[in-house]
């Protein structure tokens, strides 16, 4: 009898510890300084900080933030690049879209929805087409307004 009831105490203390990891896993700190997707940070002729796109980039940003501004430019090699288009979502929800045709700076001003039920928010850059070296679209440093 005594090791039938070590068995279901085991069995239970499994299961919160298991639910206990995946409670965190859910919503990790650590996640606010985490990207992927980029290449390593450059310095563009006008002294600005960017990061390259891979096809697919996400990062993360606070949840209490209330807008954000991602600057956004593609640098083509041909004139078969163009046109090339961005879209952005957060949390898997399509925020905007933007098509390329220049090699301008594209400052886009998003809202982030409401309600968020997590500590940060996930933010994808995906791109229609990558060039050379698997780059897609430059990216600058992000500014985020609470």
């Amino acid at each position: 009898m005594a090791l039938k009831e070590t068995r279901a105490t085991s069995a239970m203390a499994a299961v919160l510890v298991l639910t206990g990891v995946l409670w965190y896993l859910r919503d990790p700190s650590w996640l606010a300084s985490y990207s992927s997707g980029f290449h390593p940070w450059q310095i563009a002729s006008d002294g600005r900080p960017y990061r390259w796109t891979k096809g697919h980039a996400s990062f993360f940003v606070p949840s209490d933030a209330r807008r954000i501004t991602v600057p956004l430019r593609s640098v083509n090699e041909t004139p078969q690049d163009w046109p090339v288009t961005a879209t952005i979502t957060i949390d898997d929800r399509v925020v905007d879209r933007v098509t390329f045709r220049d090699e301008d700076w594209h400052e886009l001003s998003i809202r982030l929805p409401g309600n968020a039920t997590r500590h940060v928010r996930r933010v994808d850059i995906t791109v229609d087409r990558v060039r050379s070296r698997v780059r897609g679209i430059q990216a600058a440093t992000v500014e985020v307004s609470r």
